[in-house]
């Protein structure tokens, strides 16, 4: 694999997962089926195998996915517990 295609899919992830985590937090907290949409897309993300992926853009993807989480578990419980039923359903 040509190293600048290497370097490309790894900033493309990066940015990916920055976006969706960043956007769920901001703009679709409130919507269950964006908070649904996420975990799908982050599970999807988290089977790709990165070569060259640093250890500090590594944390700040954990970092940012925590912060989901976190914020997701943060709100009310009617809400968070709907996302664990369909979660564990599937």
């Amino acid at each position: 694999m040509d190293v600048g295609c290497t370097e490309c899919s790894v900033e493309l992830f990066n940015k990916a997962v920055k976006l969706i985590c960043k956007r769920s937090m901001d703009s679709w907290k409130n919507d269950l089926s964006c908070a649904l949409a996420t975990l799908e897309v982050l599970s999807a993300l988290a089977r790709i195998k990165l070569v060259d992926q640093s250890r500090a853009e590594s944390k700040r993807a954990i970092r940012l996915i925590c912060d989901f989480v976190i914020s997701q578990c943060s709100r009310p419980a009617p809400s968070h517990s709907k996302v664990g039923v369909v979660m564990f359903a599937s």
